[in-house]
């Protein structure tokens, strides 16, 4: 079961992914970069919310050095690796982009993208990583919070979340101003992240309780997401004003897919083909619109685009199997995955007082 249900979340990953490179890419899934990247915040809510949980009920408490050393390791190689040879790629194609470049680089290493952005800089082939700030900006704030939840709130924890969540997206849906900020700054997309942390902390409160949900099949909401996504589009004048709308529909649809996949499994979400894209997930979202939005091969077309973006999978599998694995491998000699001394202490008191008393000698 354990095995499965890790298949399917990998394979709902590889559908945000694929999501959103066929809109880049310019075929008929006109609204896949919105539900893809929705997909994305919600599924990454859920489990680094379960990650914390877990880690609280087994620690008592969370160490959040090696919580954000574990997320480094994860994240920044790849990321390293794209900006060390995105400016390769602007030199070769006499790119006059590359004198900004440093600006864009910087913003994007330190998750500071997309208000960069907002503020009026634009990022050339790095525009895309707004939404990387985004979910950076999450780690590094919402493990304090959990922490501050779990001292003071605990009882009532689930009540304070799926509260914020129904907040965020009411603020997300009916908020007003710049198109860009609107788009992609912290605030409007914080719903979807807050969605994934209530089904986190919903399904937590169930377990606690013996209680048994439903098994349901991640296909049917597999299909139903990709559907929503190819639904006809008719430009960025006409259709901005659905965005926000349409992201709190594709977040809603985002919860019940990772649900379906938490609890069930299906042959086709499981599959290799998309268990393989999820894995590459992180390195093709970050490599594909940078070789889409440069001057390779060209003025902009369908065709040029699915070239590209079958290069970039290339060079995804091969960060994934030369940098982010190898890399990944110094969480054990770092012992990011070891207890803190104070959590150590935890588990000791924990096993002492469970230890039966010896009986009085006469």
């Amino acid at each position: 079961m354990q095995h499965s249900r890790n298949r399917d979340l990998d394979g709902v990953r590889g559908l945000a992914i694929l999501l959103v490179v066929a809109a880049h890419s310019g075929l008929p899934v006109r609204w896949g970069g919105l539900s893809g990247v929705t997909l994305f915040f919600v599924l990454s809510g859920y489990l680094i919310t379960s990650l914390l949980l877990r880690e609280w009920a087994r620690w008592g408490s969370i160490s959040l050095w090696r919580f954000w050393g574990r997320r480094a390791l994860r994240l920044l190689p790849a990321l390293v690796l794209l900006l060390a040879l995105a400016p390769v790629v602007l030199w070769a194609t006499g790119d006059d982009r590359l004198s900004t470049y440093p600006t864009a680089a910087l913003a994007s290493l330190f998750y500071v993208g997309n208000w960069v952005r907002i503020s009026g800089t634009d990022l050339g082939v790095l525009n895309h990583l707004w939404s990387l700030s985004v979910e950076e900006q999450f780690y590094v704030v919402w493990p304090a919070l959990f922490i501050g939840l779990m001292t003071w709130w605990r009882s009532r924890a689930l009540a304070v979340v799926l509260s914020l969540a129904a907040l965020a997206t009411f603020y997300s849906v009916w908020t007003v101003g710049a198109a860009i900020r609107l788009d992609i700054s912290t605030e409007t997309n914080a719903f979807a992240l807050l969605l994934g942390v209530g089904l986190a902390f919903a399904l937590a409160e169930v377990c606690a309780r013996g209680w048994e949900l439903p098994a349901a099949n991640p296909v049917v909401p597999f299909v139903v997401m990709v559907a929503v996504s190819a639904f006809p589009s008719h430009g960025i004048e006409v259709d901005h004003p659905l965005f926000r709308p349409l992201g709190a529909v594709y977040a809603v649809l985002g919860v019940w897919l990772v649900y379906a996949a938490v609890s069930g499994h299906s042959k086709v979400v499981g599959s290799r083909v998309m268990v393989f894209f999820g894995t590459v997930s992180y390195a093709l979202y970050l490599w594909h619109q940078t070789f889409i939005n440069s001057l390779l091969l060209g003025e902009h077309s369908t065709p040029r685009n699915l070239v590209l973006i079958a290069a970039a999978v290339v060079v995804s599998w091969l960060s994934w199997v030369l940098v982010e694995r190898p890399v990944g491998r110094l969480r054990g000699r770092l012992r990011l995955d070891q207890p803190s001394h104070r959590q150590q202490e935890f588990v000791d008191r924990q096993a002492a007082a469970a230890r039966p008393r010896a009986a009085p000698t006469a």
